[in-house]
């Protein structure tokens, strides 16, 4: 698993509406699950409501331990489960984050993705990776590992003792010829996948959103010690969810400034006092929401202005705008709203084009985006004028599981209109004049005929100070004056 413009309605309508129940459920955020915490009682445990949740897939299985999934259980003939085999077990995943961390991790190496590969790799340090980790060759793995996404291991053989491999929000991959294992692997929204001739686990607990073991023989015997650590009293689902989501936004401005950096130079810019807002705004008689915005601004040196809000609090959004000024492409705002485990994903296109939008080539391209994701539910914003001046948009309502997909429509986007931008040749001075009035208009539209959300900015800085918000970094008009 890798991952909006204040000027929708819709937008600002929907982060408004849920902000009640989002911050009904806040308060539940810091609750544990149970009370007591005794040992958590089984082996291996799959959240997925899933068919074949957990799947082992091995001439022979013998496990020592009892094993639950909140889908199905699939093992061959040949298995032999010493202990309870709960299906449908409609059981909270455990997420234990602090409990790991402060156990296991406390005194880890901080880094950036980990790709460690040699003929034979002796792991003794214990990391905690932002980004993936990936171990290739015959490993002899005596420290833990966490990771925030994907963790893979790859080799002939891989001895790994005492550890615990914990991707906080991806998946877990390890293929190779033979697996001796004792400890703990944890990916509580991922898949753990386990492919070898013989798998051996032993002390080991194993809990993750899909197991799959393939292999010819699996030996598994139930961790006493790491089963302690899991016990019973956990995290809500909200509040992991909550912390996944700030991951996804920050992970996509990050994908998104490194592929305007293939293409041009990044700058970053100095947003002044609006680097932060505070807007506050009612929702309901009696019900007021306050969301902080960080605000961050870059010129794209030879292209135009991209900026970048998020507000991370009990309403989680992210927005980012790319305004061209030298080129005849379109003006690119994107809305991610993150509601708990939903998500209300924008992707608008405005052409404003010095020749009509039909004569924009990037849009030839764009357009087949709309089929490529069908699939998810539209969302359409509420009319309003804007529709008039908007060439094209991707509205669509998913879920966090949908989240490598939304985010590749969202880097979809950049990519074709990065592409196009290779072959749209600079605007000459009366051009530049032409497309920067378009984009003023509109600009001035948004503020002197205000939908919902303007209105809302309007009343919290006053149209004034919403003015220069929206030219001298929103949207840069103001900055790239010719």
């Amino acid at each position: 698993m890798k991952r909006q413009s204040i000027k929708k309605t819709t937008a600002v309508v929907a982060a408004l509406a849920t902000a009640m129940t989002s911050s009904c459920a806040f308060s539940a955020m810091i609750c544990v699950k149970a009370a007591g915490n005794a040992a958590f009682p089984y082996t291996m445990f799959a959240g997925s409501e899933e068919a074949g949740a957990l799947t082992v897939n091995a001439k022979h299985l013998n496990m020592n331990g009892s094993v639950a999934a909140n889908g199905t259980i699939v093992t061959g003939k040949k298995a032999n489960i010493n202990g309870t085999r709960t299906e449908h077990a409609a059981m909270d995943m455990p997420y234990v984050s602090a409990q790991i961390g402060s156990r296991y991790f406390s005194n880890a190496a901080e880094t950036g993705a980990l790709n460690i590969s040699d003929h034979n790799v002796n792991l003794n340090t214990t990391y905690d990776v932002a980004g993936e980790a990936s171990f290739s060759g015959n490993l002899n793995m005596n420290a833990s590992v966490r990771a925030d996404s994907d963790i893979s291991i790859s080799g002939n053989v891989s001895n790994i003792h005492n550890a615990v491999i914990y991707s906080e929000f991806g998946d877990i991959n390890i293929d190779c010829n033979n697996v001796s294992l004792t400890g703990m692997i944890y990916a509580p929204l991922g898949n753990v996948t386990i492919t070898a001739n013989n798998i051996n686990l032993n002390n080991v607990v194993i809990i993750a959103d899909t197991i799959t073991l393939n292999a010819n023989n699996v030996n598994a015997n139930y961790g006493k010690s790491y089963a302690d650590t899991v016990g019973t009293e956990w995290e809500t689902k909200a509040s992991y969810i909550a912390k996944f989501n700030s991951y996804m936004m920050d992970v996509e401005a990050e994908n998104i400034l490194n592929m305007l950096s293939e293409y041009y130079t990044v700058t970053p810019l100095d947003a002044g006092e609006f680097a932060n807002i505070s807007v506050t705004a009612p929702l309901a008689p009696g019900f007021m929401v306050t969301m902080d915005f960080d605000v961050q601004q870059y010129e794209i040196e030879g292209y135009g202005n991209l900026s970048i809000m998020k507000t991370d609090g009990v309403q989680q959004m992210s927005t980012i705008v790319l305004t061209p000024f030298n080129k005849d492409l379109p003006l690119i705002s994107t809305d991610y709203m993150f509601m708990g485990e939903s998500r209300i994903s924008y992707i608008e296109f405005y052409g404003l084009g010095i020749n009509g939008d039909e004569n924009i080539a990037a849009f030839d391209s764009l357009r087949p985006l709309q089929e490529k994701y069908a699939r998810f539910a539209d969302q359409p914003p509420t009319p309003g004028w804007f529709d008039e001046v908007r060439t094209m948009g991707l509205f669509k309502v998913s879920t966090y599981k949908d989240d490598d997909a939304i985010s590749q429509m969202l880097y979809d986007s950049f990519r074709i209109t990065l592409d196009a931008s290779t072959v749209s040749p600079d605007l000459d001075a009366e051009q530049r004049i032409a497309r920067y009035t378009n984009t003023q208009e509109y600009v001035d539209h948004l503020i002197s005929n205000p939908g919902v959300s303007t209105a809302i900015f309007n009343m919290c800085l006053g149209q004034e100070r919403t003015s220069q918000f929206f030219n001298n970094v929103f949207f840069g008009t103001g900055r790239y004056q010719p």
